[in-house]
């Protein structure tokens, strides 16, 4: 009790120091802002679905182009909403706003990491380094025999969670144990109990850094005393130790095993980065610490989000009959009569493809994306955006901006067909990626993994909802988290279908 009052004591009197000196902070015309109160600013303005939140205060209070600028403690903090915004930051102004924030627990876990990382000479190095040996097209597609395999795999799961049960199946659990084996695979070449403990381990780092946290927006002496007071570096700590031990584990393996004896397109992305340490790459020194880092970066960036976005694909189609028929009838078509498709066939699924992106749309695997940071001062649609501003983009608000979206609330895969529209950084009002130089490397990785397993589980089964239950009653209710997933698992009876 008495350590919650000293720190709420520390909080007051260092943050009114920052309040004072926030307020005397001069400048040009800047982006309209709500009321705010003395040192909170608005950090009382935001709840527990963040991407809300900043929807409805742009509703109220932004500018008709799309941005608000807000108060959070310390921090300045610039939200985009719409995709006119998004352009202007994206295509005039990305670096200036091409660095990250600092966060408390993203620093400890993860310092130095390509996501996280602060723009300069050494994310530049790191980013490339993993997009030329990690995420090439000729990397990504190696793995897809992993794919193929762990997708024939939740096909085999989702019978057997039937049969044991009243014949309804909880689709989560079978998402993420399939996308955590692709990941895990992918990264280490290990599954099984491995992939049970990153389960493990990721669950607890999400737990740590998502939403606004107060202790980020606070002077440090502050930080470091709430950081204490609540247990948070304690399990900061905690975390990364666990981390440290679990990967060491694999690493060690990894060089006791020696150099691959595979060819290079069959390494799992530990073997390309131990490889590379050996041959050496220039100007970006691969210690044993830092191929552990990138490896953990990959893990934590792929599973959870892919995971989600398919809870989410399989309850719009559901929600929504003709589009699972649209889609139903495209996979028949091009299987014909077969077992399972190939990658290759995917490529050619144009409806799948509209499915995929308007789940995306609706969905973005980060509402808020990760946090940008601003280096140096811009003016954005005619306001004066100070330096060292914090951004958030708001993919979410994005995708449902009535300007470049028709009936945007509406699950309308239709949308996409023959047109231009795509996620990979150049339409920007469609960035559940990102866009510019911090869009997230890993889109070429992931697409295959989200389009095998949607192709698998509508290949095999036809999907209904339990018993008594009408498309109009489901609950398609966000949980807070970095990835925002379904408030209520879903569930459906998958009904075997007949392949001929």
């Amino acid at each position: 009790m008495y350590q919650y009052v000293f720190v709420a004591t520390v909080v007051l009197v260092l943050a009114f120091g920052y309040g004072i000196k926030n307020r005397r902070c001069g400048g040009g015309k800047l982006p309209p802002s709500p009321p705010s109160l003395p040192f909170l600013g608005h950090l009382h303005l935001m709840g527990r679905l963040l991407h809300r939140s900043l929807h409805e205060l742009h509703l109220r209070y932004g500018s008709d182009g799309g941005l608000l600028l807000l108060q959070l403690g310390r921090r300045r903090t610039l939200v985009v909403s719409t995709a006119a915004a998004a352009a202007d930051v994206f295509k005039n102004h990305d670096l200036a706003f091409a660095s990250r924030p600092h966060n408390a627990a993203a620093d400890k876990m993860m310092v130095g990491s390509i996501t996280f990382a602060p723009y300069g000479d050494q994310w530049r190095r790191g980013k490339k380094m993993a997009v030329v040996h990690l995420l090439s097209p000729g990397r990504v597609q190696s793995f897809a025999p992993v794919r193929a395999a762990e997708a024939a795999a939740l096909v085999t799961e989702t019978r057997r969670a039937a049969a044991n049960g009243d014949g309804t199946v909880e689709l989560r659990g079978l998402l993420y144990s399939y996308t955590n084996a692709v990941v895990t695979r992918a990264t280490t070449g290990a599954a099984g109990t491995t992939a049970d403990k990153l389960k493990q381990l990721l669950g607890n780092s999400t737990a740590l850094v998502a939403g606004v946290q107060a202790e980020d927006h606070l002077p440090a002496a502050a930080a470091r005393a709430v950081r204490w007071a609540t247990g948070l570096e304690k399990k900061l700590d905690e975390t990364v130790d666990e981390w440290d031990k679990f990967l060491s584990a694999i690493l060690a393996e990894h060089m006791e095993k020696g150099k691959h004896d595979g060819a290079a397109g069959e390494e799992d992305f530990m073997e390309v980065l131990l490889r590379l340490r050996e041959e050496g790459t220039a100007g970006f020194e691969l210690t044993e610490n830092q191929v552990k880092l990138i490896v953990k970066d990959m893990i934590g960036a792929a599973t959870e989000t892919t995971a989600v976005t398919l809870e989410w694909a399989m309850a719009e189609l559901v929600a929504n009959p003709p589009a699972i028929s649209k889609l139903q009838y495209e996979i028949t078509r091009v299987a014909n009569g077969k077992e399972a498709i190939t990658e290759a066939e995917l490529s050619g699924m144009e409806y799948l493809k509209a499915v995929v992106k308007e789940v995306l749309r609706l969905h973005p695997a980060g509402p808020l994306l990760i946090p940008h940071a601003s280096t140096a001062a811009a003016v954005v649609q005619g306001y004066e955006i100070p330096a060292k501003a914090m951004l958030f983009v708001n993919a979410w608000a994005i995708g449902r901006d009535p300007a470049a979206w028709d009936a945007p609330e509406e699950f309308r895969p239709e949308r996409f067909l023959g047109g231009r529209v795509d996620f990979r950084g150049g339409d920007y009002q469609l960035v559940p990626f990102g866009a510019g130089r911090r869009i997230c490397p890993g889109i070429n990785f992931a697409t295959p993994v989200l389009e095998m397993a949607l192709v698998s589980l509508l290949h095999h089964f036809d999907w209904e909802l339990p018993a008594g239950m009408r498309a109009a009653e489901l609950d398609l209710s966000e949980a807070p988290g970095l990835s925002t997933p379904l408030l209520v698992p879903l569930r459906l009876v998958p009904k075997c279908k007949t392949l001929a």
